[in-house]
């Protein structure tokens, strides 16, 4: 069947999500902003979201290609979206399921306030571990490293020199490259939140702790 109406056997599913409904047509400016392949496959879902299945192998490719998608539209347009990238599937009797990967790469991306606008279902096993674990656990453990001053440590900066260190695989060097900074300046970060919270980033072990920490939701 995916032969006779040449339909991507190797695709993912990327459900672009709107902050607000737009007063024009999100599937037909997709359209006309996107470079489709001929087996790319563009709908609407009835719920003021597109969807569409992007032809490849490689999800990583395939959220650049959402990204790059998404920078355009805001950029045309003025709208801002985020997109959720669901796991490859190999036939159409698939899509469903990568629908609601995609949807679910979304939903838990809000639920740990990530600011990235896409959010790729492949790149969540943490998340979805987290997800698991009791909030009162959490709570438990954060209470442990951060006492009643988590507020203060866990100000805007720290935050993002954890997550941009994280990203680089806790590399010091690629990580202060991607935040344009001098690589002394990431390590007195870093310093300094050893020393606030007794748990060192370059350690894995640490680092593990504190993004389980950093994942707790706002207010809980």
């Amino acid at each position: 069947m995916a032969e006779q109406f040449s339909l991507p056997r190797n695709s993912c599913v990327i459900v672009f999500r709107p902050e607000e409904r737009p007063a024009f047509s999100l599937t037909e400016t997709l359209r006309n902003l996107a470079p489709m392949e001929e087996n790319d496959l563009l709908a609407e879902d009835g719920a003021g979201r597109a969807l569409l299945i992007k032809a490849g192998e490689d999800p990583e490719e395939i959220a650049e290609f959402a990204l790059a998608l998404i920078d355009t539209v805001e950029g045309e347009t003025g709208l801002r979206m985020k997109a959720g990238v669901s796991n490859v599937h190999r036939k159409p009797e698939e899509w469903p399921a990568g629908y609601r990967e995609a949807i679910s790469a979304l939903e838990t991306g809000d639920r740990f306030q990530r600011k990235a606008p896409v959010q790729v279902y492949a790149h969540q096993l943490l998340e979805r571990m987290a997800e698991r674990i009791p909030p009162e656990t959490l709570r438990e453990i954060r209470a442990q490293v951060f006492g009643d001053r988590a507020g203060g440590i866990l100000t805007e900066e720290t935050l993002e020199t954890a997550e941009r260190f994280f990203e680089a695989d806790l590399n010091l060097s690629v990580a202060a490259r991607q935040m344009f900074i001098h690589r002394n300046t990431l390590i007195y970060r870093l310093d300094r939140i050893q020393r606030e919270t007794g748990l060192d980033l370059r350690s894995f072990r640490d680092a593990m702790i504190f993004r389980l920490l950093m994942m707790l939701p706002e207010g809980e």
